[in-house]
């Protein structure tokens, strides 16, 4: 648990610094050298454990370098290439994302079923290394223009800097709420099995309903990126967390099978729409000229979210000895997200933002 607390920090340290880089350099320059160097990274693991010291430092590079390997790469990247159809390429890479932690799980299991463990860390390796590092290095774009065909759609090239955004109401309005979200939802994943074995399910039915919340966070990414291209995306948030708000809500006292099953079918839901939103808001708020960066930031917020909530509830059960009492907080913080969205304002007009 320490190694992915370690993880964290350093994925929250980098985000900002990545980001500024992407924003610079472009997606492709930084992508590639941080899909490298987490093949890398994920190749040592092995060789590492026999010092505990060597594998959390280990653990604190791999977070750095993977960072530029994840979303605020690629969401940077389908930005700058969709504009009317933004949030649905976001929803379908974010579903993308989901789809591997499903895989991968099942991958590794069969390594180690063949193998040993140390293999299931080389064939990560692997994979990084053959599959997704071609894939970046002779299929991706950085932008419409990079190509010789002519572009359907113009990226939005205009916004604010990084240091103009971080002192507008909007930027807090929005990493506040996502921050308290993802304490809440991310920080239940750890717990949801425990959690659903405490209310007398079997072990079997409390991995069932985990499978459910997957499935309705794969559900939720692609339908929150439809919606987002149609309607305003601060009501979408609003829309999809209250959901999420009564699913936590139910979650407190449910004991029989249907109204559990419901509430982590709603909590996924809102689940789902986390990570759409992110870089769809900060995309119509504060465009592309530093969008990276900004992102980074706001996604600094989401991982001290995560890393947080999982660390709250379990203190609360230790104290309590039930989830109870720190479920329905956050059901009373997730409206208190949902209240933060309302006072965002329109999105600016292009001519407003300073370029």
């Amino acid at each position: 648990m320490l190694s992915l607390t370690i993880f964290t920090f350093a994925s929250i340290l980098a985000a900002p610094f990545i980001g500024r880089l992407i924003d610079r350099f472009g997606v492709k320059k930084v992508l590639i050298p941080s899909v490298v160097l987490m093949g890398l990274t994920i190749a040592v693991i092995p060789f590492s454990l026999h010092s505990l010291k060597l594998f959390y430092c280990i653990s604190f590079i791999t977070g750095i370098v993977s960072t530029g390997a994840q979303s605020i790469a690629y969401i940077r990247l389908l930005s700058s290439w969709f504009n009317k159809r933004r949030g649905l390429s976001i929803g379908i890479a974010a579903s993308g994302l989901g789809l591997g932690y499903m895989v991968m799980p099942i991958l590794v299991q069969t390594v180690l079923d063949i193998a040993d463990w140390r293999s299931a860390y080389y064939a990560l390796a692997m994979l990084v290394m053959i599959i997704s590092l071609p894939l970046i290095s002779f299929v991706i774009r950085n932008e419409p223009n990079n190509v010789d065909t002519i572009a359907t759609e113009k990226p939005i090239l205009s916004g604010l800097l990084a240091s103009e955004a971080i002192k507008t109401r909007n930027f807090w309005l929005m990493c506040t709420a996502i921050t308290i979200m993802s304490m809440f939802l991310t920080g239940l994943l750890p717990h949801i099995v425990p959690l659903l074995k405490d209310r007398q399910l079997t072990a079997t039915l409390a991995a069932t309903a985990a499978s459910v919340m997957g499935l309705a966070t794969f559900v939720g990414r692609i339908v929150v990126g439809y919606l987002l291209d149609r309607f305003f995306a601060p009501y979408i948030a609003i829309f999809f967390f209250s959901l999420a708000a009564l699913g936590l809500g139910i979650l407190v006292d449910a004991s029989s099978t249907i109204w559990i099953f419901l509430s982590v079918f709603l909590i996924g839901l809102g689940f789902g729409a986390e990570s759409d939103l992110i870089g769809y808001l900060v995309g119509r708020y504060f465009g592309l000229k530093s969008f990276a960066q900004i992102y980074g930031y706001a996604l600094a917020g989401f991982l001290l979210g995560a890393g947080i909530g999982p660390y709250l509830l379990g203190l609360s059960y230790e104290y309590w000895g039930s989830y109870q009492y720190v479920l329905t907080f956050a059901c009373i913080m997730s409206v208190f997200s949902c209240v933060l969205f309302y006072f965002m304002t329109p999105y600016p007009r292009l001519s407003e933002v300073k370029t």
